[in-house]
């Protein structure tokens, strides 16, 4: 699947992947050179707010404070692991791009 980061922090997360989150808000973390990117089980857990973004459900979230220096803007290809139950998103990849 493809993902966005966008050079103003925000990670844009497609609505066919955004069911993953059910509550609208999820934790992220650095895993090595990954972002990791989990569901909260339950709204009074707190965690990140996945914004909706049009009608079609896409969200965004902000995770620049996250990211260590160096990682570009542009599209990943990110996975689901569910072993984890996260979305791992690599921070310095070879496909980032600054257009869909």
């Amino acid at each position: 699947m493809k993902l966005e980061l966008t050079s103003t922090g925000y990670l844009h997360i497609p609505a066919e992947e955004a069911v993953r989150f059910p509550t609208g808000t999820a934790i992220a973390l650095v895993r090595g050179e990954e972002l990791w990117v989990m569901p909260v089980s339950h709204l009074g857990a707190g965690g990140l707010l996945l914004k909706l973004r049009n009608p079609r459900g896409d969200r965004s979230m902000f995770v620049q404070e996250f990211l260590p220096e160096g990682v570009t803007p542009g599209i990943r290809d990110a996975v689901w692991d569910d072993q984890y139950g996260a979305l791992r998103i690599p921070l310095f990849c070879s496909d980032t791009m600054t257009e869909k």
